[in-house]
């Protein structure tokens, strides 16, 4: 199926309880907020074809290393942009210890006419794999540990970050983990393989854009091979949910940056 523009979901959002199933087992952990994260915007990270491709850097206080995340806006692959739901998560996930990166990459209309959709999904993975390395080649000045590096995006920017990492294409710097909203990967889920990053899949039951039979089939091809993963499921949720309602006690927010505490530690 092909990934359509995000929709807007229509049961109130008051109604949704969330149900998070554990495919393999995993204990999650949070971790203390930082105080006063930074954030630079529009650093060059690439450029490809006379474009440069810009990423804005949200930095947690403090002097240690930090976990890292590179984070992949959605829009179908022919819109979008950095500093949206991706923007929120990155300034979240700065508030509790990470370095976020919010990147922006090139989309179907910035490949030329005639351009396909396959073709932009394949630009967008590989301007992911340049943020990926930009930050490793630059971690001592990001204070990022180059070891402890998760990706992770909503709807396209799932998808991206998914075949990235565990499609059959996949980017030179494998991730830690990865964070999946309302994603999928369109039959390359067979191409998940033993020893590959755990993930966690966010994902609402009623979407009618990116189904939610993607994220359980990536679920099912992972407990296959000993991959782990956690299945976020949000009865009748549909596609780009709000990452700050809380859903049975709890938001997306949270349940992210519970994952990425126990992935990146």
């Amino acid at each position: 199926m092909t990934p359509r523009r995000p929709t807007t979901m229509a049961p109130p959002l008051q109604a949704l309880p969330l149900v998070i199933a554990v495919v393999t087992g995993m204990g999650l952990t949070t971790s203390g907020a930082c105080d006063q994260p930074s954030m630079t915007a529009d650093v060059e990270y690439a450029s490809v074809g006379g474009r440069s491709l810009r990423l804005d850097v949200h930095r947690a206080a403090g002097n240690e290393p930090c976990g890292a995340v590179v984070l992949v806006h959605g829009g179908g692959f022919t819109g979008g942009a950095k500093g949206g739901y991706t923007g929120q998560l990155a300034r979240h996930l700065a508030g509790h210890g990470f370095v976020a990166f919010d990147i922006d990459y090139r989309l179907r209309g910035d490949l030329g006419p005639g351009a396909t959709l396959e073709q932009a999904m394949v630009a967008a993975q590989e301007d992911l794999g340049r943020a990926v390395a930009h930050v490793v080649e630059r971690a001592a000045t990001y204070g990022v540990d180059p070891d402890r590096i998760a990706v992770g995006g909503g709807s396209a920017g799932a998808i991206t970050a998914l075949l990235a990492t565990y499609g059959t294409k996949r980017m030179p710097h494998r991730p830690r983990a990865v964070v999946a909203l309302w994603g999928g990967m369109y039959g390359q889920e067979t191409s998940i393989r033993a020893g590959d990053p755990p993930m966690v899949l966010v994902h609402g039951t009623a979407d009618r854009t990116v189904p939610f039979a993607q994220s359980e089939a990536i679920a099912s091809a992972a407990r296959r091979v000993g991959v782990e993963a956690v299945l976020v499921r949000i009865e009748n949720g549909g596609h780009t949910l709000p990452l700050d309602q809380p859903f049975a006690g709890k938001t997306i927010l949270e349940s992210t940056r519970a994952f990425l505490d126990r992935a990146l530690r």
